[in-house]
């Protein structure tokens, strides 16, 4: 059993990230980024190190995202008041504009990974996702 929820864990992962891709290439955002944009969307003005608790990439990958989506003018930085050594980074207009392109994508995906389920099992698919990150991230394994 156990291997089995790994590979299709791994499957979906691989599976999402591809559609994904092919829904955001005429925007030219990439995976990291509309995950960033997405964080952003909750909660404008993350540091950097916050950003990374959300969407769990490491520091090298989550500074190239972050350079280019400055870049293409999704973001912007400004100082941390509260720390002089980081950077707030907050959506821009462009940012912006792009949640419904995002939001659409998503939704595309889920319409297609979901089609056989109704809403409350959905909901408990949910609840079990959050419960195993929780589990994952008690343990330090993130």
């Amino acid at each position: 059993m156990y291997p089995e929820i790994g590979r299709i864990i791994m499957a979906y992962e691989k599976r999402f990230k591809v559609f994904m891709k092919n829904a955001l290439k005429d925007q030219g955002l990439t995976v990291a980024e509309a995950l960033v944009l997405l964080s952003l969307y909750e909660t404008d003005g993350q540091t950097q190190d916050g950003l990374l608790s959300s969407i769990y990439y490491d520091k090298s990958v989550m500074a190239r995202t972050m350079q280019s989506l400055e870049k293409g003018g999704y973001i912007s930085r400004s100082e941390n008041p509260e720390d002089k050594r980081s950077w707030l980074f907050h959506l821009t207009e462009n940012g912006r504009q792009m949640k419904p392109v995002i939001v659409n994508a998503l939704r595309s995906w889920c319409q297609l990974a979901f089609r056989d389920m109704d809403d409350a099992e959905a909901q408990m698919l949910l609840d079990n996702m959050r419960r195993i990150q929780s589990n994952i991230s008690e343990n330090g394994s993130e």
